[in-house]
């Protein structure tokens, strides 16, 4: 693999939300969504060959909007939620939906690279996880090691927990929290751990990072000044219980043990991009 040659795949438009295939072990697939404001989005699920060093692709449409953020199931290898944009009474909204793609596309029944994308075919809605009360979608989680039937959002400055019931096709929220200071704070973005029997997720607003117990809906850590501005991701440790990594629009990665959050373990600050 270090002698083959890079393997490069273009989209029609821009994107930014990427997620791979959690449900799928035998082969290496990515769900990636776009961001166009003139033409119908797609969800592109490109399947990489790593013996033959070749990708394969289908493209489905996304029609309700820009994909801000994806997220695949870790059960069910059909079922994804997506964060869009949409445009209500002159206002832009971001939602959230459940959705199926075709069964025949689950399991790698791919065109070859060089189809158009003209033969994309529609998603099934399965469900919307309701907004209305709470604003902007800024993510979605799964439950890392469940039945794909729980999931987290992330709206404006709400943690809610969902339910997902009548085989996906109805979302029931099941317990939330809200986040209470000075000023208007919103949540950006959300990770649930895979330790502590999936009780546990940390989030970030602005330069802050929390922990959350979900049985109780208590905040159980804060790093107040994580990072000199936002804080633009984080992800755990899968390997180490207490372990989280962050990154900030300060460019630096730092890495926490959160039974200690007076300080980082480490910080890098390698280049001056994030």
């Amino acid at each position: 693999m270090e002698d083959d040659a890079p393997v490069i795949y273009g989209l029609e438009f821009q994107a930014r939300a990427l997620s791979p295939q959690t449900a799928e072990t035998d082969a290496i697939r990515f769900l990636v969504g776009t961001q166009s404001l003139k033409y119908d989005n797609q969800i592109h699920i490109i399947d990489f060959d790593d013996e033959n060093n070749i990708i394969n692709k289908n493209v489905l449409l996304h029609q309700v909007g820009e994909i801000w953020n994806i997220s695949a199931s870790p059960a069910d290898k059909g079922v994804f939620a997506t964060c869009y944009n949409k445009t209500s009474d002159s206002k832009v909204m971001t939602c959230a939906a459940v959705w199926r793609m075709p069964k025949e596309l689950e399991s790698g029944n791919h065109e070859s690279p060089d189809d158009s994308s003209s033969n994309a075919q529609i998603l099934e809605l399965l469900c919307h996880l309701d907004n209305t009360a709470h604003g902007n979608m800024a993510g979605v989680e799964w439950e890392p090691m469940g039945d794909g039937k729980k999931l987290i959002s992330l709206a404006d400055n709400h943690l809610l927990l969902w339910d997902l019931q009548q085989s996906s096709t109805k979302a029931v929220l099941s317990n939330s929290v809200t986040l209470e200071g000075k000023g208007q704070l919103k949540f950006t973005l959300g990770k649930w751990s895979p330790h502590h029997n999936c009780s546990q997720i940390a989030t970030a607003n602005d330069t802050a990072i929390r922990g959350w117990d979900i049985r109780t809906m208590n905040q159980i850590y804060c790093i107040e000044n994580a990072h000199g501005q936002l804080v633009r991701d984080l992800d755990f440790n899968p390997n180490k219980q207490y372990y989280l990594a962050s990154c900030g629009d300060d460019c630096k990665v730092k890495f926490w043990d959160t039974r200690n959050i007076n300080e980082a373990v480490k910080t890098l600050e390698e280049h001056s991009h994030w």
